[in-house]
Protein backbone atom coordinates (compact mmCIF):
# COMPACT_ATOMS: atom_id res chain seq x y z
CA UNK A 1 0.00 0.00 0.00
CA UNK A 2 1.30 3.48 -1.11
CA UNK A 3 1.92 6.05 2.15
CA UNK A 4 2.14 9.28 1.31
CA UNK A 5 2.57 12.42 3.40
CA UNK A 6 0.16 15.34 3.37
CA UNK A 7 2.54 17.68 4.19
CA UNK A 8 4.91 16.72 1.04
CA UNK A 9 2.00 16.45 -1.54
CA UNK A 10 0.60 18.97 -3.97
CA UNK A 11 -2.45 18.90 -5.95
CA UNK A 12 -2.43 19.71 -9.00
CA UNK A 13 -6.24 20.82 -10.73
CA UNK A 14 -4.59 21.85 -14.53
CA UNK A 15 -7.09 23.33 -16.98
CA UNK A 16 -10.73 22.66 -16.08
CA UNK A 17 -11.34 25.75 -17.17
CA UNK A 18 -15.25 26.98 -19.10
CA UNK A 19 -13.75 26.49 -22.95
CA UNK A 20 -13.23 22.87 -22.63
CA UNK A 21 -16.96 22.68 -21.44
CA UNK A 22 -18.26 24.95 -24.18
CA UNK A 23 -16.05 23.32 -27.16
CA UNK A 24 -16.26 19.59 -25.90
CA UNK A 25 -19.14 19.31 -23.54
CA UNK A 26 -20.63 16.25 -24.70
CA UNK A 27 -18.03 14.50 -24.83
CA UNK A 28 -16.85 14.02 -20.75
CA UNK A 29 -19.76 13.92 -18.13
CA UNK A 30 -19.32 16.84 -16.68
CA UNK A 31 -21.85 16.29 -13.34
CA UNK A 32 -19.54 12.88 -12.45
CA UNK A 33 -15.82 14.60 -13.89
CA UNK A 34 -16.73 17.66 -11.48
CA UNK A 35 -17.97 15.14 -8.57
CA UNK A 36 -15.15 13.76 -8.71
CA UNK A 37 -12.59 16.24 -8.67
CA UNK A 38 -14.64 18.13 -6.14
CA UNK A 39 -14.87 15.33 -3.54
CA UNK A 40 -10.51 14.86 -4.18
CA UNK A 41 -10.22 18.81 -3.53
CA UNK A 42 -12.50 18.68 -0.48
CA UNK A 43 -10.22 15.82 0.69
CA UNK A 44 -6.84 17.41 0.14
CA UNK A 45 -8.11 20.49 1.95
CA UNK A 46 -8.78 18.52 4.90
CA UNK A 47 -5.73 16.65 5.18
CA UNK A 48 -4.01 19.56 4.36
CA UNK A 49 -2.57 18.95 1.02
CA UNK A 50 -1.65 21.96 -0.74
CA UNK A 51 -4.18 22.23 -3.98
CA UNK A 52 -2.43 24.49 -6.90
CA UNK A 53 -4.66 25.34 -10.05
CA UNK A 54 -3.11 25.87 -12.85
CA UNK A 55 -4.42 27.89 -15.64
CA UNK A 56 -4.35 27.84 -19.60
CA UNK A 57 -4.55 31.44 -20.97
CA UNK A 58 -3.48 31.99 -24.77
CA UNK A 59 -0.93 34.20 -26.61
CA UNK A 60 -2.12 33.44 -29.87
CA UNK A 61 -4.39 35.95 -31.66
CA UNK A 62 -5.70 33.41 -33.80
CA UNK A 63 -6.97 31.47 -30.75
CA UNK A 64 -10.75 30.94 -30.19
CA UNK A 65 -10.63 29.97 -26.80
CA UNK A 66 -8.65 30.26 -23.11
CA UNK A 67 -8.50 34.00 -24.34
CA UNK A 68 -7.62 36.13 -21.66
CA UNK A 69 -10.59 38.53 -20.17
CA UNK A 70 -13.20 35.75 -21.46
CA UNK A 71 -15.63 33.73 -19.05
CA UNK A 72 -14.08 30.61 -21.05
CA UNK A 73 -10.32 31.44 -19.66
CA UNK A 74 -11.73 30.98 -15.83
CA UNK A 75 -11.49 27.96 -13.16
CA UNK A 76 -15.05 25.76 -13.19
CA UNK A 77 -16.76 27.99 -10.90
CA UNK A 78 -17.61 24.08 -8.52
CA UNK A 79 -14.37 23.86 -7.97
CA UNK A 80 -12.86 27.34 -7.79
CA UNK A 81 -9.82 27.67 -6.24
CA UNK A 82 -9.89 29.17 -2.56
CA UNK A 83 -8.12 32.91 -1.82
CA UNK A 84 -5.18 31.61 -0.27
CA UNK A 85 -4.79 28.91 -3.13
CA UNK A 86 -2.19 29.61 -5.72
CA UNK A 87 -3.28 29.99 -9.60
CA UNK A 88 -0.54 29.07 -12.19
CA UNK A 89 -0.96 30.48 -15.27
CA UNK A 90 0.69 28.90 -18.55
CA UNK A 91 0.74 29.52 -22.40
CA UNK A 92 2.09 25.98 -23.24
CA UNK A 93 1.11 22.63 -22.44
CA UNK A 94 3.23 21.74 -19.34
CA UNK A 95 3.01 23.46 -15.88
CA UNK A 96 6.33 23.82 -15.72
CA UNK A 97 7.36 25.77 -18.92
CA UNK A 98 8.18 29.15 -18.07
CA UNK A 99 6.08 29.26 -14.97
CA UNK A 100 6.88 29.58 -11.27
CA UNK A 101 5.54 26.24 -10.14
CA UNK A 102 8.97 24.56 -9.84
CA UNK A 103 9.66 27.23 -7.12
CA UNK A 104 6.27 26.93 -5.41
CA UNK A 105 6.92 23.30 -5.35
CA UNK A 106 10.23 23.77 -3.68
CA UNK A 107 9.38 26.22 -0.86
CA UNK A 108 6.44 24.10 0.29
CA UNK A 109 9.32 21.37 0.61
CA UNK A 110 6.80 19.02 -2.38
CA UNK A 111 8.21 15.75 -3.70
CA UNK A 112 4.98 13.86 -4.82
CA UNK A 113 1.85 15.46 -6.88
CA UNK A 114 -1.22 14.80 -7.62
CA UNK A 115 -2.05 15.15 -11.42
CA UNK A 116 -5.74 15.91 -12.43
CA UNK A 117 -7.48 17.92 -15.01
CA UNK A 118 -8.08 18.04 -18.36
CA UNK A 119 -6.80 17.04 -20.94
CA UNK A 120 -5.52 13.67 -20.29
CA UNK A 121 -3.44 13.22 -23.23
CA UNK A 122 -1.70 16.99 -23.50
CA UNK A 123 -1.52 19.26 -20.73
CA UNK A 124 -1.77 16.49 -17.47
CA UNK A 125 0.52 13.81 -19.94
CA UNK A 126 3.16 16.78 -20.41
CA UNK A 127 3.20 18.32 -17.06
CA UNK A 128 3.46 14.39 -15.72
CA UNK A 129 6.72 13.97 -18.41
CA UNK A 130 7.83 17.37 -16.79
CA UNK A 131 7.63 16.64 -13.07
CA UNK A 132 9.21 12.96 -13.70
CA UNK A 133 12.01 14.83 -15.55
CA UNK A 134 12.22 17.09 -12.19
CA UNK A 135 12.67 13.65 -10.24
CA UNK A 136 8.97 14.51 -8.20
CA UNK A 137 6.77 11.30 -7.68
CA UNK A 138 3.59 11.41 -9.92
CA UNK A 139 0.63 10.17 -8.90
CA UNK A 140 -2.09 10.47 -12.39
CA UNK A 141 -5.77 10.35 -10.87
CA UNK A 142 -7.48 8.09 -13.29
CA UNK A 143 -11.12 9.46 -12.49
CA UNK A 144 -10.03 13.13 -12.35
CA UNK A 145 -8.37 13.08 -15.83
CA UNK A 146 -10.32 13.23 -18.73
CA UNK A 147 -9.54 13.70 -22.75
CA UNK A 148 -12.06 14.26 -25.99
CA UNK A 149 -12.39 11.87 -28.92
CA UNK A 150 -10.20 12.75 -31.91
CA UNK A 151 -9.42 11.38 -35.68
CA UNK A 152 -6.61 9.87 -36.47
CA UNK A 153 -5.07 11.21 -39.73
CA UNK A 154 -7.02 9.26 -42.08
CA UNK A 155 -9.73 10.37 -40.37
CA UNK A 156 -10.95 7.74 -38.21
CA UNK A 157 -12.33 8.35 -34.63
CA UNK A 158 -10.63 7.58 -31.83
CA UNK A 159 -12.76 7.71 -28.68
CA UNK A 160 -11.86 9.46 -25.45
CA UNK A 161 -12.11 6.32 -23.55
CA UNK A 162 -9.45 4.45 -25.29
CA UNK A 163 -7.40 7.52 -25.26
CA UNK A 164 -7.51 7.40 -21.65
CA UNK A 165 -6.77 3.79 -21.63
CA UNK A 166 -3.48 4.23 -23.50
CA UNK A 167 -2.00 6.61 -22.11
CA UNK A 168 -2.94 5.56 -18.53
CA UNK A 169 -0.62 2.71 -19.94
CA UNK A 170 2.21 4.93 -21.29
CA UNK A 171 2.22 7.11 -18.20
CA UNK A 172 2.07 4.04 -15.76
CA UNK A 173 5.60 2.50 -17.41
CA UNK A 174 8.02 5.00 -15.47
CA UNK A 175 6.42 8.29 -15.96
CA UNK A 176 3.66 8.29 -12.56
CA UNK A 177 1.42 6.07 -10.38
CA UNK A 178 -2.34 5.74 -11.91
CA UNK A 179 -5.03 5.05 -9.67
CA UNK A 180 -8.21 6.37 -9.06
CA UNK A 181 -9.18 9.03 -6.41
CA UNK A 182 -10.61 6.16 -4.01
CA UNK A 183 -7.49 4.33 -3.81
CA UNK A 184 -5.61 7.58 -3.65
CA UNK A 185 -7.62 8.30 -0.74
CA UNK A 186 -6.92 5.74 1.18
CA UNK A 187 -2.96 5.94 0.98
CA UNK A 188 -3.32 9.28 3.25
CA UNK A 189 -6.16 7.50 5.39
CA UNK A 190 -3.68 4.33 6.09
CA UNK A 191 -1.38 7.53 7.42
CA UNK A 192 -3.66 8.77 10.54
Amino acid sequence: MLKLLPQNTALLVIDVQWDFWRIKLPQVPPALFLKKLKKLIGFCREKGIKVIYIKHVSRSEMSTYFNEGTEGVEIMEEIKPLDDEAVIVKHSPGAFFNTNLQELLKENNIDSLLITGLMTDHCCDTTTREAHALAYRNYFINDCTATFDMKDREGNNISREEIQRIELAILSNGFATCLNSDELMDCFQSND
